[in-house]
């Protein structure tokens, strides 16, 4: 007998592999709890973008945030809500701009209901 994982099997599974990454940035494993509500106060695409930002230089403004997304983006692959040539945060926003709003309100969700594992298992640490 096959056994079929449901939704949240699959959430815990993908979230539970960051159990011992710690998160860049201040509050290390803070930053994954402050995610959630930056999508819920700025939308997805706000939040995506604050994750992308970058410095002069080119370098990462926000590298906890990204690495967030990177999670999120892996997720969403698993479930096949995202096509598996997009690779990136970056991808992923090309992606999102180019769909339907019924596109987005289903990634975001799916997010949000992924972030819940995955603050629970992420690491608290330092400034990195």
């Amino acid at each position: 007998m096959n056994s079929v994982q449901n939704l949240d099997q699959i959430r815990a599974a993908n979230a539970i592999k960051y159990r011992n990454t710690t998160f860049a940035g201040v509050d290390g494993g803070g930053i994954v709890k402050k995610v959630p509500t930056m999508i819920r106060e700025n939308g997805f695409l706000g939040a995506l973008a604050f994750a992308l930002e970058l410095k002069s230089d080119n370098s990462s403004k926000n590298p906890g945030h990204y690495q967030v997304f990177e999670c999120i983006l892996e997720h969403l692959k698993t479930l096949n809500r995202v096509p598996p040539d997009c690779k990136t945060p970056d991808d992923l926003m090309e992606f999102l701009i180019k769909r339907d709003s019924a596109k987005l309100r289903d990634v975001t969700a799916e997010s949000l209901l992924y972030m819940n594992y995955l603050r629970r298992f992420a690491k608290p640490g330092k400034e990195s």
